[in-house]
């Protein structure tokens, strides 16, 4: 298919399904909107139509209709809101998915320097930390966008901000609902390519002899026949469907004074690797307010997860279970005649290393938050937080004494390596709230005082030797091998202003200023200040447009500054010292980073014009924007002090340059039915971008990034540089390659890398679709995703095709190499040389995938009989990752994973290689409502 003009035409349709936290009925009218919703808007909450920023809302139900249970609450929300790129790049249970908003860019070796901020109820969290949320403890997730939002949050904010409220109680007798839901994940069918069978690998093998290729001789038929009889699947002795369960339990109520929220959770997903326990997670929460008087409230909130993951050590080289998988010969043996493991052309075995050489994690995280709040009078109170996140992490590697891979590694008695570390955040919160109306004005403003700390601390400790291959203690093992540790700290203080101004609903204006001083910075560049302001003007309230189907047309302005320093770690505006052993003499010095104590803060300066429309009874929604942020003084680890041979002696972290990005957004949403028994809605969104390095540091005009991506004054960002390929020479099959002058060759040179204007990782545009079906009792609801602009060099597919591999396993494309004079379309004529990095496997990361489909049908009290304390059960199947279209060779949102893939020492997209494959997942489950 073509994948462009499905993403263009998908993207056409601007559909985005929103869901609002708190919903308010209103008498219907054409001029009275029919739902109030009710918003967080940074630190504050408003009503839709109060609104100045850009913002985007995802309500829990949502999320839950999005039932992978263990993949996490970043991949759920893919596609679900204009501005958020969510990449699914790995299948691995639990693990979280890239998330960018409008572009943010990861130049930085620094894995979660482009991270939004992530804020729980007030609380401040990381990726991972927020992940772990059950989404059926969730009210809502909010993203914000604009700095008339973010600014709120200041220097934290440059790369967006998503505010997530939990649920809480609500007056009235006690709601309890059990959702249980049981299923299967599997990895789906390769895309694009097919590997070779034994009989395929046998006759390209002797196709390489024949070619002076392979010094081996031709197989004789009685080795082939040898050969043919072990025929089999790696993949079947590697990988099973996973069983996923998912249990929750939960129940809201309360009175006139005082209202609960309470839930316990247990889900589980065995992953797709043999023998592995892959993801356990146990979670409890309870939220409770309380009414102490006509002016004091408090609130409690307490949150518990325990989750437990296993996993091999590496996850994308020579070692991973998934390289095996595509690599090992079809007909390469589990075992030798003798029963030991065979080990195979890689010199290991897939499954002694799985067996053998095992990582265990262990994560309890605590979250907790008491607040009290107090009406000095009417529209004036005063409101003091305490809330903290206590992460408790330990982790076992262990390879077992006696195993082949510890012979591999050098060490045949054994390792263990023992690790904890510590994480402890705190913010603790002060604010006042003024609100008065007078007439048809309406001012409000926020004072507040905040201040965040944040502890780290580890301890590692590794000895060999052990006293079995079961016996798993470190202190059991015998001789001691290294111990590391470190400990750091971090402190935030702010300041933070807020007025908004209101009159009529027509006319609305808000500005912002926050203050932030940052422990990271140096000296004399430690504070830095924020700020924002936005005006809106809704026409549909003005007395002489009288229109009767519009409900809203709302024009927004905004304009402002944040700030970011994620991609800087603790002490980087210092010289570090490291330590170590000479002889029998503990010694110190300095390491090879030289601290920075100019470092400044990283900012962003934003500019956004939007409009709000909604028509005929809100059954039509539509939000556009258009933006342009310019990021200045990014920050970016460059070497200095040149090394003969090569490379840089120090390197120090600097603030390396100016991004300029410019955006257009929509999302709509279209209820097409709506009645008693039928509704029917679509929604989708899109998000278009462009990108330009507007200046670099000192007189520099370009900058590697990674050796493949750079920066370069005037293109994109994680632009590419590569040899570029003329294909191959049709008379004698002769690779051909483009000289600096634009001359073709045949003869290879790394020196004639050039840049690829146009090619960057990062895609132009990006959104999703979907609908939502109910007839009576039955529902259906479907969600695509899409993306569309951006490259990633595939490694993967290019080894898989290089006939200078032939010892391993290849994909049928390795055929397709030149054969006879007139051959076009081919790789070239194999050669001991084997196919050389060009752009030649430079690949569209364009896709449109099927997310999510869940068909179900709710039992209302009406059937089930007044004589059942049950008010509804909801019987339910639903499917993740169903279908994906692309031209790409393998999974495009796998080759965004470098993050997680070589841990930040690649470009996130820049590279595809053998990560842990996207999963396609059934469930079936029961909603049971009492």
């Amino acid at each position: 298919m073509n994948v462009k003009l499905c993403v263009l035409s998908a993207g056409a349709l601007f559909f985005l399904g929103q869901t609002a936290f708190a919903q308010t009925t209103k008498k219907d009218t054409a001029k009275t909107k029919v739902i109030d919703e009710i918003v967080v808007v940074g630190v504050q909450k408003k009503k839709r139509e109060e609104i100045t920023q850009a913002v985007s809302v995802v309500g829990g139900d949502e999320l839950t209709r999005m039932s992978a249970s263990s993949t996490g609450i970043t991949n759920m929300l893919q596609g679900k809101m204009s501005g958020l790129q969510v990449s699914t790049n790995s299948g691995k249970p639990g693990e979280p998915g890239s998330i960018r908003i409008r572009g943010a860019v990861n130049v930085s070796a620094t894995i979660g320097a482009s991270d939004p901020l992530f804020v729980v109820d007030g609380v401040y969290m990381t990726q991972r930390q927020f992940n772990s949320i059950p989404a059926s403890d969730i009210e809502s997730v909010t993203e914000l966008k604009d700095a008339a939002s973010t600014a709120q949050y200041g220097s934290r904010a440059s790369n967006g901000v998503i505010v997530i409220t939990t649920k809480r109680g609500k007056s009235g007798k006690p709601a309890i609902t059990y959702d249980t839901r049981f299923g299967f994940a599997y990895k789906p069918k390769d895309v694009n390519f097919t590997m070779m069978n034994t009989a395929q690998k046998i006759q390209f093998e002797n196709e390489m002899t024949g070619l002076g290729v392979n010094p081996n001789p031709v197989y004789t038929p009685a080795e082939a026949a040898e050969l043919m009889a072990q025929d089999h699947d790696w993949s079947k002795d590697i990988l099973r469907n996973s069983s996923i369960q998912y249990h929750n339990l939960s129940v809201r109520g309360g009175s006139e004074n005082n209202s609960y929220y309470a839930s316990l959770g247990y889900d589980t997903d065995s992953g797709i690797l043999q023998e592995l326990d892959g993801f356990k997670r146990y979670s409890g929460r309870f939220n409770f307010d309380q009414k102490v008087s006509d002016k004091m409230k408090l609130a409690f909130d307490f949150g518990v997860t325990n989750v437990k993951t296993q996993d091999q050590r590496y996850s994308y080289n020579a070692l991973s279970p998934f390289y095996s998988i595509y690599t090992l010969n079809p007909y390469e043996s589990i075992y030798n005649a003798d029963g030991s493991f065979n080990p195979t052309t890689n010199s290991i075995n897939p499954v002694d290393l799985r067996r053998n050489e095992v990582t265990t994690d262990y994560r309890t995280r605590l979250t907790g938050q008491v607040s009290g709040t107090y009406e000095f009078f009417k529209g004036f109170t005063f409101k003091s937080s305490f809330g903290n996140i206590y992460d408790i992490r330990k982790n076992k590697y262990v390879v077992r004494k006696g195993s082949e891979i510890a012979k591999v590694y050098g060490y045949p008695d054994g390792t263990i390596r023992d690790t904890r570390s510590d994480y402890w955040s705190y913010v603790f919160n002060n604010r006042f709230d003024f609100t008065k109306s007078f007439g048809q004005h309406k001012l409000s403003a926020v004072a507040m005082f905040e201040y965040t700390q944040e502890d780290f601390g580890n301890l590692s400790g590794t000895k060999r030797v052990m006293l079995g291959p079961d016996v798993t203690d470190v202190g059991s093992a015998s001789t001691p091998f290294a111990v590391t540790g470190n400990t750091t700290s971090t402190r935030y203080v702010s300041l933070l202003g807020i007025i908004d101004y209101n009159y009529a609903g027509k006319y609305l204006l808000s500005g912002s200023i926050r203050r932030d001083g940052n422990s990271r910075l140096g000296t004399g560049q430690k504070y830095g200040n924020f700020w924002s302001a936005s005006a809106a003007w809704n026409l549909a309230k003005e007395s002489f447009f009288d229109v009767p189907f519009f409900n809203d047309i709302k024009f927004r302005y905004s304009i402002g500054t944040t700030g970011n320093v994620s991609a800087l770690l603790d002490y980087q505006n210092l010289i570090s010292v490291v330590s170590g052993d000479y002889g029998t003499d503990a010694t110190s010095g300095p390491s090879n980073f030289v601290g920075n104590k100019d470092l400044k803060w990283e900012r962003k300066e934003s500019q956004n014009l939007g409009v709000d429309v909604v028509m005929w009874n809100n059954r039509i929604k539509l939000t556009a924007e258009v933006f342009k942020d310019n990021r200045k003084d990014f920050l970016y680890a460059i070497g200095n002090t040149p090394f003969t041979g090569g490379g840089y002696l120090f390197s120090s972290v600097t603030n390396a340059g100016n991004i300029e990005i410019k955006g257009l957004e929509s999302e709509l949403n279209v209820d097409i039915i709506r009645s008693k028994d039928f509704d029917w809605s679509v929604r989708g969104n899109i998000s278009m971008l462009k990108y330009n390095v507007k200046s670099l540091y000192g007189t520099a005009t370009q900058l590697s990034l990674d050796g493949t991506t750079f920066m370069r004054v005037g293109d994109e960002p994680t632009i590419f540089k590569m040899v570029k390929s003329a294909g191959v020479d049709p008379t004698n099959g002769d690779a051909l390659y483009y000289k600096l002058d634009g001359s073709v060759t045949n003869v290879y040179n790394s020196s004639d890398a050039q840049f690829l204007p146009g090619k960057s990782t990062l895609p132009s545009a990006y959104g999703g679709f979907g609908t939502t079906f109910r007839y009576k009792g039955f529902d259906l609801n479907a969600d695509f995703s899409f993306q569309t602009g951006g490259y990633s060099y595939n490694i993967m597919a290019q080894n898989l095709s290089d006939f200078s591999a032939y010892n391993q396993n290849l994909s049928t494309d390795a055929f397709n190499y030149w054969k006879k004079p007139g051959d076009t379309n081919v790789l070239p004529k194999p050669n001991v040389n084997g196919l050389q990095s060009t752009d030649a496997f430079l690949q569209k990361t364009d896709f449109v995938r099927l997310r999510s489909v869940e068909i179900g049908y709710t039992f209302d009290k009406k059937f089930l009989g007044e004589s059942l304390p049950v008010n509804s059960i909801r019987v339910y199947g639903s499917g993740q990752n169903l279908a994906l279209w692309t031209n790409y060779t393998g999974d495009p949102e796998i080759a965004l994973a470098s993050e997680t893939q070589a841990s930040g020492a690649f470009i996130p997209g820049s590279i595809s290689l053998y990560n842990y494959p996207n999963t396609r997942t059934f469930l079936m489950g029961v909603q049971v409502n009492f």
